[in-house]
């Protein structure tokens, strides 16, 4: 059986919370740019305050690291990457919403598997106070995770009631 390939101190915890919460980020600004490109002004201004608010966790974030700088790893040590998003290995472009549906299913998978890295460090890294702050910041994705299947469960519900009641006018 292998070991798991979790941060070890505080700083490299501090280096891959930066490094999520900067991609969910730049996730949620392309994610409203795309959503203004296609007309859904309402989900690109959700969108923009996503960022505004990953904005502020990130800041707040380099706030509390102050002047211990996190730990600088390499690429590859982003074992989130490797165990939670699979795809950041390949070379491919990120995929681009269609829908204001997609957004919010691309976002939420996104943070599912934050939560799930941030759950995994909690339960089982060797050092306590990495523990405890992976904890504290579990309960952050979990916030964020349940706003995002709000949203969705939403814009699932406008597009069911607009299936259903569907143009009276159509012609047969």
């Amino acid at each position: 059986m292998g070991v798991k390939l979790l941060p070890l101190s505080v700083a490299e915890l501090s280096a891959h919370a930066l490094e999520l919460e900067r991609e969910a980020g730049m996730r949620y600004r392309e994610y409203a740019t795309r959503m203004r490109d296609i007309g859904e002004a309402k989900t690109a201004e959700v969108f923009e305050d996503l960022t505004r608010e990953q904005d502020a966790e990130v800041r707040a974030l380099e706030s509390a690291v102050g002047d211990r700088k996190p730990s600088e790893l390499s690429p590859w040590e982003y074992v989130w990457r490797l165990t939670y998003m699979p795809e950041k290995l390949e070379p491919s472009p990120r995929l681009v919403p269609l829908s204001p549906r997609e957004a919010l299913q691309l976002a939420l998978l996104a943070k599912r598997r934050a939560e799930a890295f941030y759950n995994d460090v909690a339960d089982n890294a060797r050092d306590e106070v990495v523990r405890i702050c992976a904890a504290e910041m579990v309960e952050g994705e979990r916030q964020q995770v349940q706003y995002l299947e709000w949203l969705l469960n939403a814009e699932l519900r406008e597009e069911k009631e607009a299936l259903e009641s569907g143009p009276d006018d159509r012609p047969m």
